[in-house]
């Protein structure tokens, strides 16, 4: 996990966004935070065979000599020495794949993490799950039917498009963000005091612990 993003003051921040709503409110909110959520082939692919091409012509046109086996070799260690590499920049990866797939992926892993991690096993059906995923810069926001029933559509679609854009500030403004929940699940489905917490709040960083519920 890229200490840059959940690092001591970002922990800190996301578990003080978690308690604020669920001290004030009957939601129960799981942060789930993936470092990616696929292997995104084709932009190792890409990068390797531009690799491999580039150090071909590189060879085809330098004036330093080369033996025949440099030529078949050294571009296929070139072109899979940048492949492999490309999993070291998210950006680069992001540059090779449309929004809109990243989404589709983002949007299906956080589907098969919110039954995963038994965030729709609550009592009342109030079970929220953030992910949060890095490669792609992407936060997805999965509620259950209680909540859904409970809150502000257009209100709800706001609070999770703003938590979506402060990925790529970090993990305290996406705890920033993740607060502005609190006050509309306060008010949808306030909390009681025989309320209980049914969920772990630690942060699911996809750990050796990350399905223990």
């Amino acid at each position: 996990m890229p200490r840059g993003f959940l690092d001591d003051a970002a922990r800190t921040a996301l578990a003080g966004a978690i308690a604020a709503t669920e001290t004030t409110s009957a939601a129960e909110v799981v942060v789930a935070i993936r470092v990616r959520t696929r292997l995104w082939l084709h932009a190792h692919l890409l990068v390797g065979f531009a690799a491999a091409w580039l150090a071909l012509a590189f060879m085809l046109y330098s004036d330093h000599p080369f033996g025949l086996a440099a030529f078949l070799l050294d571009p296929i260690v070139a072109g899979a020495l940048a492949g492999a590499a490309c999993a070291l920049s998210p950006t680069l990866v992001r540059w090779l794949t449309p929004a809109s797939v990243r989404r589709r992926a983002v949007a299906s892993a956080a589907r098969a993490a919110f039954f995963e991690r038994g965030v729709h096993h609550t009592g009342g059906r109030t079970g929220v799950l953030v992910y949060i995923a890095l490669t792609e810069n992407m936060a997805e926001v999965v509620a259950d039917d209680g909540v859904i029933r409970a809150v502000d559509p257009a209100a709800w679609q706001k609070r999770c498009t703003a938590i979506d854009a402060a990925v790529g500030r970090g993990g305290e403004a996406c705890a920033e963000a993740m607060r502005a929940l609190a006050p509309l699940l306060a008010t949808g489905l306030p909390r009681h005091v025989e309320d209980l917490n049914e969920l772990p709040d630690a942060i699911d960083d996809g750990g050796p612990a990350a399905g223990v519920t």
